[in-house]
């Protein structure tokens, strides 16, 4: 990639697709474009890598394009064609760098963490907006080093904002300074999953402020961390799609997920609905805990990514962001 120090304007840019993949194991895949079990999907491919090539990062919403995970044809026993559909995380993303900003809003703010007795900004921290309405996540991202975070051209209307501790984060971090990077790692308690705001209204060609004061639990680790979801007996770190109208049973897997209860678990679409009483306690995975339950999918419920709220008998909260997928064509 070729691009103008001063103003970042790519000039020039080429993407290069191995045509010879291979597993973790060492057997040799294939892209298609017909659904093919076992291989990748060639457009899901292009449209992430296309994605890098306009300058947009990996994304954290599961259900986004630029999510770092690609799932396999025949993952869930389904073609892995989501990505195919840009989220509106994705268009977001693509907005903030190169507009329209006419008739859209923004959101700026610094989130800080309360270490020691002393304000410190929150760096790497996963910030992302929800429609109140839908509850489609409309946008994500990452705190700078100082602790800020800047949605632009968003669209007006209501939303609530949510941020989540991400241990992972520092792994891409390379628009972060090293320093502050190091700093990160370095920080010995971390906060949870958090609410920041359960309304927040963005309003045309005025910015919103997003501000927020993180407080660390003190001496005691996370218990729990939801790292998979899945459908058809089957887990993984990619979205599961669904459809408008349709039940399914969903699977999440992960430390502490068998100490949740029925009413623990909430997705953040009114249009979507969990039986408390499905919930099971499943024993098909020694590795890790597994539970599954009944979403019911209304039949207007829009095309878009939905997230997943857990809740501990402790209270504890943790998001599966995006994880659950309407594509437009379901």
């Amino acid at each position: 990639m070729f691009y103008d120090l001063d103003t970042g304007e790519i000039n020039e840019a080429d993407i290069v697709i191995n045509p010879y993949p291979y597993s973790e194991t060492g057997a040799a895949l294939q892209f298609s474009t017909d659904g093919t079990p076992g291989t990748y999907d060639l457009e899901s491919t292009l449209a992430h890598e296309i994605g890098h090539l306009l300058g947009l990062g990996h994304s954290h919403v599961i259900g986004a394009t630029m999510q770092a995970s690609q799932a396999l044809n025949g993952t869930y026993g389904l073609p892995a064609i989501t990505e195919r559909t840009l989220s509106e995380a994705d268009q977001a993303a693509a907005r903030s760098l190169y507009g329209p900003r006419e008739k859209t809003g923004s959101i700026e703010g610094r989130i800080l963490s309360s270490v020691g007795g002393s304000l410190l900004p929150a760096i790497a921290a996963h910030v992302w907006i929800e429609d109140l309405d839908s509850g489609k996540v409309m946008a994500s991202g990452l705190t700078s080093s100082s602790g800020r975070i800047n949605f632009n051209s968003v669209p007006p209307g209501n939303y609530r904002a949510m941020v989540e501790y991400l241990d992972e984060a520092v792994k891409e971090g390379t628009l972060l300074p090293r320093r502050a990077i190091a700093n990160r790692l370095c920080e010995v308690s971390a906060f949870r999953s958090v609410e920041m705001r359960s309304s927040l209204r963005v309003i045309t060609d005025k910015p919103t402020p997003l501000n927020y004061v993180l407080v660390p639990p003190q001496n005691s680790a996370p218990v729990l961390i939801a790292r998979f979801i899945g459908l058809n007996g089957e887990l993984s770190s990619v979205p599961v799609p669904v459809a408008a109208g349709e039940k399914i049973t969903v699977y999440v897997g992960g430390e502490g997920v068998d100490q949740i209860p029925g009413n623990g678990l909430v997705l953040s679409s009114p249009l979507m609905s969990i039986d408390p009483a499905s919930l099971t306690r499943e024993e098909f995975y020694r590795s890790t805990p597994v539970i599954s339950f009944t979403v019911t999918v209304a039949a207007n419920t829009p095309p878009g990514d939905y997230t997943l709220k857990l809740q501990s008998n402790t209270g504890e909260v943790a998001y599966l962001v995006g994880s659950l997928t309407i594509n437009p064509d379901n």
